[in-house]
């Protein structure tokens, strides 16, 4: 009896072609290679023979030998943290769709349950990536700084690294604290208060060092202020609670992300806050879901094309110079998105 095995059909290989075609493996090879040198029309018989053949040829194989004589795995890792904000696959699926579009293919890489990036780092140096995009806001600076060691071409999304060994493409989270603040002011608020994430966090940081000292320089002297272990919906519904229930007279709250603010708009609603004339809220991203009809939330959005576009801009030209000695660093406008909150 024939198992499912025995039955599946078998793989047509580079030799197959080039037994049918009348020339070498080697030949059949340089036709699948736009840059080879090869005579126009035995490329045209090679590819003749492999569409009859239904020949389609191993990419990560061909990349893979390729990446002995320089780096043209088309391979590009793109590093990220634990998808807990929803920010995070919505920006993922932005940079994979563009890297596609160059002909590159995206590798996610993601750090372990204790956040170590070792075992990942072994896999990426056997594929041989040509460059990877590191979202940093969403990592460890320990894992940021083992990715960077390896030497290979990088760019930073999200943070700036401190030693200023690469480039790095934000958004001027700075100016997004500013703008959070000169709202909630303009709303003549009297309590307001921030929700960030990570203690570690450059962002969610300089987010509330915008927010604060905005603020400051109104009156406010003190504004309460919480961190979380992450971005998660969780997190800002326990922050939420907390803050309400250590400060019962606040009334209006910058979170650090939308995911944070979603989840403090529903704990603000079952604490008995419906009505935006008793609070306001402003998140940041502009995700998909800020926009439901359920949360219309207010925010400050991220540019991310902008991002995509300059991250890949950046990080080609790096692959392409093999120079990483004069990295930049872009922060780029957020934009205020008024809704109901």
């Amino acid at each position: 009896m024939k198992t499912s095995a025995d039955q599946r059909p078998r793989t047509v290989t580079a030799s197959d072609v080039a037994r049918r075609a009348g020339v070498s493996r080697s030949a059949v090879s340089r036709a699948f290679t736009p840059e080879a040198s090869i005579h126009p029309r035995t490329r045209e018989q090679v590819l003749a023979v492999a569409r009859e053949l239904g020949y389609r040829p191993n990419a990560l194989a061909r990349s893979l030998v390729k990446s002995k004589q320089g780096p043209s795995s088309g391979l590009i890792a793109v590093v990220m943290g634990e998808f807990d904000n929803p920010f995070q696959p919505h920006f993922f699926s932005q940079l994979t769709q563009a890297l596609q579009a160059q002909g590159r293919v995206a590798m996610l890489v993601m750090p372990d349950a204790q956040g170590s990036l070792d075992d990942a780092l072994e896999r990426l140096i056997a594929y041989q990536v040509e460059g990877a995009i590191i979202a940093a806001g969403s990592l460890s600076p320990e894992a940021t700084n083992a990715f960077l060691a390896l030497g290979t071409p990088a760019v930073l999304l999200g943070r700036e690294d401190p030693r200023g060994r690469v480039s790095a493409i934000l958004t001027d989270n700075r100016a997004v604290g500013e703008r959070a603040a000169d709202y909630l002011l303009r709303q003549q608020r009297k309590a307001p208060a921030f929700i960030g994430g990570r203690a570690d966090g450059q962002a969610s940081h300089e987010r509330q060092q915008g927010f604060i000292e905005t603020l400051s320089r109104t009156g406010f002297n003190t504004v309460p202020c919480l961190s979380n272990p992450d971005y998660s919906y969780a997190s800002g519904y326990r922050a939420a609670q907390q803050l309400l229930r250590d400060h019962p007279d606040t009334d209006a709250l910058f979170c650090a992300c939308d995911a944070l603010a979603l989840g403090a708009m529903d704990a603000l609603r079952a604490a008995g806050k419906t009505s935006p004339e008793q609070f306001s809220l402003i998140g940041c991203d502009d995700v998909p879901q800020a926009a439901w009809p359920g949360y219309q939330l207010t925010t400050l959005a991220q540019p991310v094309q902008q991002l995509v576009t300059q991250a890949l801009d950046h990080l080609i030209t790096s692959i392409a110079s093999q120079r990483t000695d004069s990295p930049e660093v872009l922060r780029l406008t957020p934009e205020f998105v008024q809704r109901q909150s």
